[in-house]
């Protein structure tokens, strides 16, 4: 029975990862596709990335990391579910990664990783930013990994499918805007770049 009921854990766990493969898979095509304009509306970027940030405070603490947010009211008109998925992403990304460094460093003092979430109105877009001091990405893999299923060797221990990054691009696509990784120096900075409403 101890046996059985392991096997149907790692079952239930895997159809879990299958389903959450499928969804974002779902969500990316949806975003090309254009079906998320149905139901676009203006929204508080800022606040959005408030809400986002709230959700996942939790998480950070418990993996050992910072949450800081600098969110200006900036207004967008699009999907505000969409949007806040492609934050969640960049940010769940972000934990994985910074965590991973802090887990790796030697020394006998860590501090806790810190996640800079950003949300400013410059020049007529919305910039909603995503900033860790993880590994980073280099910039020859930056605009590979923007594909689906694309993981790079440091990231293939940890859990993901490599569609966070390609669901964002997709978003920020279907609002006329871009996805931008930048070097944070060290580590990773993801910039959503969007059109401002009425812009």
């Amino acid at each position: 029975p101890q046996d059985h009921q392991a096997a149907l854990e790692k079952i239930i766990e895997e159809s879990d990862s299958l389903i959450r493969v499928f969804n974002a898979l779902l969500m990316i095509a949806r975003a090309e596709a254009g079906s998320g304009r149905d139901g676009m509306a203006d929204f508080d970027a800022g606040e959005v990335a408030r809400e986002i940030a709230e959700l996942y405070e939790p998480v950070a603490e418990e993996g050992g990391a910072r949450l800081v947010v600098a969110a200006q009211a900036a207004l967008l008109h699009g999907s505000r579910e969409l949007i806040g998925q492609a934050l969640a992403n960049l940010i769940d990304n972000a934990l994985k990664y910074a965590v991973m460094k802090q887990e790796s460093s030697d020394g006998p003092a860590k501090a806790a990783a810190t996640i800079e979430l950003t949300a400013r109105r410059d020049a007529g877009m919305v910039e909603l930013s995503v900033a860790d001091h993880g590994p980073g990405i280099e910039e020859d893999d930056r605009n590979r990994v923007l594909q689906r299923f694309v993981r790079l060797e440091t990231s293939r221990s940890r859990p993901g499918s490599g569609l966070g990054l390609a669901l964002a691009a997709a978003v920020a696509r279907l609002h006329g805007g871009s996805l931008r990784l930048e070097d944070n120096k060290p580590g990773l900075r993801v910039v959503l770049a969007l059109p401002e409403a009425g812009s």
